[in-house]
């Protein structure tokens, strides 16, 4: 069936809003993951505190208007839309929504990411926040 869905791909960006705790992470995954499944959605969510970075693959109507969806959810803004384009088939299809929760040791300087995430840099480098990504797809933390 997959081959008659054409595939899509959707990275973005966001900063929390709030102070997020574990228990925010979990409700949050839950709910995604109960909800990608029914819509046929996988992808990766890290999270490196306030930032996160999430890749959604699947039906391009059906990614797009999750992603209006998220782009609107209270816990995050700054909302910047950094890679989209169809694929071939899905890098997490593993995943109806993997998860990791990154520190600043993956980073060589941790100023330099808040910099970056400021200046929206991942969008002249989207090669590289997929790579970011599919470091931490075959681990999830919750």
């Amino acid at each position: 069936m997959e081959g008659r869905v054409s595939l899509y791909c959707l990275v973005f960006t966001s900063v929390a809003t709030r102070k997020i705790i574990d228990e925010d992470l979990k409700r949050l995954l839950a709910k995604s993951r109960q909800n990608n499944l029914a819509l046929n959605i996988t992808g990766m969510l890290l999270y490196l505190d306030p930032y996160f970075m999430q890749i959604l693959e699947g039906d391009e109507r059906i990614v797009h208007e999750k992603f209006n969806i998220i782009s609107n959810n209270e816990m995050h803004h700054k909302v910047s839309l950094i890679y989209k384009q169809p694929i071939e088939e899905r890098s997490f299809s593993k995943w109806t929504m993997g998860f990791n929760k990154i520190g600043i040791e993956y980073f060589e300087d941790a100023k330099n990411l808040t910099e970056i995430y400021k200046n929206e840099a991942f969008k002249k480098h989207p090669k590289e926040v997929i790579e970011l990504l599919e470091m931490f797809k075959d681990e999830t933390l919750f």
